[in-house]
């Protein structure tokens, strides 16, 4: 059963949070040089994104990361489409109608429509990076995960990153007929707390 969550979108903070980054980190005191000791070449498990893996201890951090960055090309094409037209059509709702369930496209949608109405001439045709720091928890059929957005392909102000809250669910053919989102997920949740607190876990007792 999928459920909502009063969250702030994460698309909301291009609206009302801004700043400048952190300053350049101080790297200490310069390595000393030594013998690096031989490297063994190893192989990567291959990853395929629209397979949901039979042993969830394959959906690592590094499984997710591939999702969300498959889920987010796409959502990067609805906004190209939008930031062109400075709306959303039939075809960049369909996209973004591939990657979230209905409760989180239409929260989406008004947000994205906000955003137009206060920051359009900010916005830039990019895609959202979301750098995977803990999947939180994996069920059957959710994944919890804490991510870091950086906004800045994005939009022409300065924004900083923020941490962000991701909730994965299976997708089906239903809700994805011609096979515009490549993975075998969609988004129920992407935000956080009013507050900025991390959201209750949508997985626990799925």
């Amino acid at each position: 059963m999928r459920r909502s969550f009063p969250l702030l979108s994460a698309l909301a903070l291009l609206v009302v949070v801004s700043g400048c980054g952190p300053d350049d980190a101080d790297l200490g005191p310069a390595a000393t040089l030594g013998t690096a000791p031989a490297s063994v070449p190893t192989t990567a498990r291959p990853i395929d994104v629209a397979v949901i893996p039979d042993d969830p201890a394959d959906i690592d951090e590094a499984y997710v990361q591939a999702v969300v960055d498959a889920l987010y090309r796409v959502d990067a094409q609805a906004g190209r489409i939008f930031i062109e037209t400075m709306q959303l059509d039939d075809e960049a709702i369909d996209i973004l109608r591939s990657i979230y369930v209905p409760e989180e496209l239409d929260r989406q949608v008004d947000i994205w429509f906000q955003t137009l109405a206060q920051r359009s001439d900010n916005l830039l045709p990019g895609e959202l990076d979301n750098d995977v720091e803990q999947v939180l928890d994996v069920a059957a059929d959710c994944i919890y995960l804490e991510v870091t957005r950086d906004y800045s392909k994005t939009t022409k102000r300065t924004v900083t990153p923020a941490t962000v809250y991701l909730g994965l669910t299976p997708k089906s053919e239903r809700d994805d007929p011609d096979n515009l989102n490549p993975t075998a997920w969609m988004l129920f949740m992407d935000g956080l707390n009013p507050d900025g607190s991390r959201p209750e876990n949508p997985c626990e007792g799925r």
